[in-house]
């Protein structure tokens, strides 16, 4: 792999904390040995530690937080950005083969100067499956971004966290002037160990794209293996939505996303999952002689194909195009658009019940939402509501401590969440002529271990989440 007759230069640099992943990191250490091209590896360590094959292991925390100990690589990079002309950063159980890096090379050639080609994490069950452990709550594609660049098709993801990235010199160089990539240690849309392998993209003024044409060589293996069969999608799942946005490139699907669905609180806190599981919660709520319903804001259809095994015709408007038409599959109806383009195609048509959940509190106007959707309500039918409890009394004391910048959560231009509780909407229930018929409170506070026997019994005061039932008023 050469440039300008000589081997393209790699530098490497690799966070380790800990001995835990020891085995991994010799092992990344002898893969990047064996590319084909001059690499160079340095280890930001908390500690010294003996490795071989490595030029240097650079010791100390940029802050006490020990969770700082990646930003320490960024000045390493921006004192050799004249000598390299590729740099790489990772976790010390990330393995990156040659394929990865020529697939890189390949596609940044086509690529707009604010684009980056990102990779995402698979992992290994103990039955070979392969899994993605980054697709997980509101991460999701963004089906508007699919673009052809060259012979390649690109798209993005709303997780950028991969835990590794890859960055040409010029890209490095504006990185660097953009003042967003040399910071002190800090976190907002991620934790402070994932702000660090992400600041590239969030920071900095360019976009990570994903090449879904081949998606392949974009993977790289989390070798820890961690949250395999327990947090993400399968990879075989994972490329269903890939067909999709490559139906969307060559205009067999809509492009549409639902409305907003992530808050701007930190770490994204409150945002809409893409992957609900049934809850007993809202199967309480939904009644079980309801044979038309209307799901508002549905993820990968789980919920709403359980409500569909009870015997229910269910219509959902999805949260986007590529999720709608992985829950499709599940025998729902789908109505592509956006919420008010979806409330127009409806066209007056009457539902048994009508729920939503997780959604309300991410709109600029809940209120609005709300009678829209009571329109769709027939006769004696039932609306299902629920959300997070922001009147809970953990979190009154952390917005009164000023914790995570939760002060501020009442401004919806800063947090992205109106903070509402059931009692705010009694005004425009009752005056389309619906009262509340029952509010659920639950998902407790399980910390100090002393509020776990007495926290069911608090209500309001400890429930994380409330889910309430309306009915016309007699």
């Amino acid at each position: 792999m050469a440039e300008n007759g000589r081997r393209r230069r790699l530098l490497v640099a690799i966070a380790s904390f800990g001995e835990k992943n020891l085995s991994f990191l010799n092992r990344i250490i002898r893969q990047y040995r064996s590319l084909d091209l001059d690499v160079e590896i340095v280890v930001v360590s908390e500690a010294p530690k003996h490795l071989d094959g490595v030029e240097k292991v650079v010791v100390g925390l940029p802050s006490s937080n020990p969770w700082s100990l990646p930003f320490a690589h960024k000045k390493i990079f921006a004192e050799n950005v004249e000598r390299f002309d590729l740099f790489a950063y990772s976790e010390d159980d990330i393995e990156v083969t040659q394929r990865n890096i020529d697939a890189f090379l390949g596609v940044t050639g086509e690529l707009k100067v604010d684009e980056i080609a990102g990779f995402l994490r698979y992992e290994l069950s103990q039955t070979g499956d392969r899994f993605l452990p980054d697709c997980h709550g509101h991460y999701h594609w963004d089906p508007n971004s699919v673009r052809q660049r060259g012979p390649y098709s690109i798209a993005e993801f709303t997780n950028e966290h991969a835990a590794f990235y890859l960055l040409t010199q010029p890209q490095l160089k504006r990185a660097i002037a953009s003042g967003g990539f040399l910071r002190e240690p800090y976190e907002g849309r991620y934790d402070m160990l994932c702000t660090a392998a992400t600041d590239p993209y969030v920071a900095c003024g360019f976009r990570k794209v994903i090449c879904i044409c081949p998606l392949e060589d974009f993977l790289v293996h989390h070798m820890s293996n961690r949250y395999a069969g327990v947090l993400g999608l399968y990879l075989a799942s994972f490329q269903e939505q890939v067909e999709t946005l490559r139906k969307i490139s060559n205009n067999l699907h809509p492009a549409s996303a639902l409305c907003e669905v992530e808050s701007k609180a930190s770490h994204r806190e409150w945002s809409k999952s893409y992957y609900e599981e049934p809850s007993r919660e809202l199967f309480k709520m939904v009644p079980s002689d309801a044979t038309t319903i209307l799901s508002i804001g549905c993820g990968w259809g789980a919920v709403e194909a359980e409500l569909a095994r009870r015997g229910a015709s269910v219509t959902a408007l999805p949260l986007d195009s590529v999720i709608g038409a992985f829950a499709e599959k599940r025998n729902l109806e789908m109505i592509y658009g956006s919420l008010n383009e979806c409330f127009d195609r409806l066209n007056g048509r009457k539902f048994d019940c009508v729920f939503i959940t997780d959604l309300i509190h991410l709109q600029p106007d809940p209120k609005r939402i709300i009678r829209e959707l009571l329109r769709f309500v027939q006769g004696n039918g039932t609306v299902v509501i629920g959300g997070p409890n922001f009147q809970s009394a953990p979190l009154i004391l952390k917005r009164l401590l000023r914790i995570r910048g939760l002060e501020r959560l009442h401004d919806y231009s800063v947090s992205g969440i109106q903070p509402f509780a059931p009692r705010d909407y009694l005004s425009e229930l009752r005056s389309a002529g619906f009262e509340v018929n029952a509010v659920h409170w639950y998902d407790y506070v399980q910390n100090p271990p002393a509020l776990r026997v007495i926290a069911p019994r608090l209500g309001s005061v400890a429930a994380k989440r409330w889910i309430m039932r309306v009915r016309r008023s007699s």
